[in-house]
C-alpha cells in the first residue's frame, strides 16, 4: 500500500448522522482559530493602498504586521546611477523588524548588494531560505546582452533573496525560482512576482518598500517617496496613520465600501501602469526626495 502508485480507498465506518441524533452526547465545539495579525481584511484585498514617505524615518509601527514584504532598495553599488542611493548603514538601520513576526521577505539585490542584502536579512531577524532569479529579455524575447550595470560582465539577470521569520503559514513548492520576463522601465520588476507571492501566501497583508505608482496593486500597501500622495482605505490603518501624521492629507476623503463588481474593476485599474493619478494628492508628500526605490538600468537590445 505504501509503495503503490495508485490511490486506494477504505470504507469509513463513521455514521453520517450527528451524535445528537444517535442518542449520544454532543461533543463540545472546537474553538475557532483566531485570525492572525498579518491576514488581510476584505477591504484591503480589494483596494490598492500607498503612502508617500521617507522610509528611513517613517514610523513602521503604525502600519501593522504583514505576511509578505517585497523590497527593491536603492543600494549603493558603487556605480554611476540616475537616482539617489542609500548608504549601507541606512539600509542596516531600517526598522524592518517591526513589520513582521511570522512572514516572508523578498529582497531584490544586485552587484555588491548581494552580500549586503544577506547581512541585512540576518540583522533584521530573517533566515535566508531561497533565491529567485529574474532572467531579463528584450522585446524579441532574447536575453539582454548590453546594459550599464556590472563591473566585469554585463548583467542579464537579477537576484531576489527570500528570507523567512517566525512560523508563517505558506504554500511550498508551487512555483519555481526562475522568472523569464521582459525589461521595461528603469528598475521595474516583473509583474509575475505579485501573483506568485499571492499563491505562496494567500490572503495575507502584503507590503512593498521603495515602491512607485506602477507597483500599486490591490491587496498591497506600498511605501516610497515617489508615490502620489497617500491613499488608505482600511479604517484602522487610516486612524493609526492620522494619529501619527495629523497634517498629512489622506485620500479618499471617506473610505469606500465597494460592491464585489466595484472591487473587481478597481483592482484591475490599480494593476494598470496607465491608471490615472490625482495631481492634487501630490501636495500630501512629506518625504525627502533624495532616495528613490530603484535598482538597475538596462538598455533594451
Amino acid at each position: 500500500m505504501k509503495t503503490c502508485k495508485y490511490v486506494h480507498y477504505e470504507l469509513d465506518p463513521t455514521p453520517d448522522a450527528p451524535p445528537m441524533m444517535m442518542g449520544a452526547a454532543a461533543a463540545p465545539p472546537k474553538p475557532l482559530k483566531p485570525q492572525r495579525a498579518e491576514y488581510c481584511s476584505e477591504v484591503e484585498l480589494g483596494e490598492a493602498q500607498w503612502i508617500n514617505c521617507d522610509i528611513r524615518n517613517f514610523r513602521m509601527d503604525v502600519i501593522g504586521q504583514f505576511g509578505v514584504i517585497m523590497a527593491d532598495p536603492p543600494w549603493d553599488i558603487h556605480m554611476e546611477l540616475p537616482y539617489g542611493t542609500m548608504s549601507d548603514d541606512e539600509m542596516r538601520n531600517l526598522n524592518v523588524p517591526a513589520l513582521q513576526t511570522d512572514g516572508l521577505i523578498f529582497l531584490w539585490v544586485t552587484g555588491r548588494a548581494m552580500e549586503l542584502g544577506r547581512e541585512c536579512l540576518e540583522l533584521w531577524g530573517y533566515k535566508r531560505v531561497e533565491e529567485i532569479i529574474w532572467v531579463k529579455t528584450n522585446q524579441l524575447q532574447r536575453i539582454i546582452r548590453t546594459g550599464r550595470t556590472g563591473h566585469w560582465l554585463n548583467h542579464s539577470k537579477e537576484h531576489c533573496l527570500v528570507g523567512i521569520k517566525g512560523n508563517p503559514e505558506v504554500n511550498r513548492n508551487i512555483d519555481t525560482d526562475v522568472i523569464v520576463a521582459e525589461v521595461r522601465e528603469t528598475s521595474r520588476k516583473p509583474d509575475e512576482m505579485y501573483p506568485m507571492l499571492e499563491r505562496i501566501s494567500p490572503r495575507t497583508r502584503k507590503l512593498e518598500l521603495f515602491a512607485r505608482m506602477h507597483n500599486t496593486h490591490a491587496g498591497w500597501l506600498s511605501l516610497g517617496n515617489q508615490l502620489s500622495g497617500s491613499r488608505l482605505v482600511e479604517e484602522g490603518l487610516r486612524a493609526r496613520f492620522k494619529a501619527a501624521y495629523p497634517d498629512v492629507e489622506v485620500q479618499p476623503a471617506s473610505p469606500p465600501r465597494a460592491s464585489v463588481m466595484e472591487v473587481d474593476s478597481t483592482a484591475a485599474q490599480m494593476r494598470s501602469p496607465f491608471a490615472a493619478v490625482d495631481p492634487k494628492s501630490a501636495s500630501a508628500q512629506f518625504s525627502e526626495p533624495a532616495v528613490s526605490g530603484a535598482m538597475e538600468v538596462d538598455i533594451v537590445s
